[in-house]
């Protein structure tokens, strides 16, 4: 009885073909296939200030699809990563350092990330320094909140955390796609040794 490599089942017997390789789709991907993505982000992610506690994603080509992330954005480290905000706002860079001001992410899903800071409250017990340090206390407080205000930082941290969790569901994405591919079906049979016999419409390995 004739055997079959994968590349000559597909060609010759595409039915028996397609059969073989939706069996080997039950199985599934390996548990920890999306591991090395998730430490990839996490490390270009802490570039920018931000701490990732769980990813959470959805691939199953629907609406619903996506990813997010609960953890939380260091305020003066997301402006290190973006140095032209501590040009524009020098006072808010000090008092967010000084304080250890963070925005904190939570996930509602897989495609929302809810970002929530309440700065002032904190801000308005920093002390003035650098070339700051002779201004009163009030003068300081009262030039930390305006930049604060002018500078929309939590709208562009924001931002920064939805386009990485937009190339993060993307990089899944192409790797869950190639995981379950026929060609990775195929691969998988030739590293295995795995050839096909025909027997009728049934195939054996």
């Amino acid at each position: 009885m004739p055997t079959y490599t994968p590349e000559e089942l597909r060609s010759q017997h595409p039915k028996v073909f397609t059969k073989e390789y939706y069996k080997w789709m039950e199985y599934g991907v390996y548990d920890d296939w999306a591991d090395y993505i998730k430490e990839d982000f996490e490390s270009q992610m802490q570039v920018y200030g931000i701490k990732v506690n769980r990813f959470y994603w959805d691939i199953s080509y629907s609406q619903g699809d996506g990813a997010s992330f609960e953890g939380h954005v260091s305020v003066y480290r997301w402006m290190e990563a973006n140095p032209q905000y501590i040009e524009r706002y020098p006072a808010l860079y000090l008092a967010c350092k000084s304080d250890g001001s963070y925005m904190t992410v939570r996930s509602h899903g897989s495609r929302a990330n809810y970002m929530h800071t309440d700065m002032t409250e904190y801000l308005n017990e920093t002390q003035p320094e650098g070339v700051f340090a002779m201004l009163d206390e009030d003068a300081w407080i009262e030039l930390v909140v305006t930049q604060w205000d002018e500078a929309g930082l939590e709208g562009e941290m924001k931002s920064t955390c939805e386009r990485f969790m937009q190339d993060f569901y993307d990089r899944l994405r192409d790797e869950y796609e190639h995981l379950t591919s026929e060609e990775s079906f195929i691969e998988s049979c030739e590293c295995n040794g795995i050839t096909f016999e025909i027997e009728g419409e049934e195939c054996e390995v």
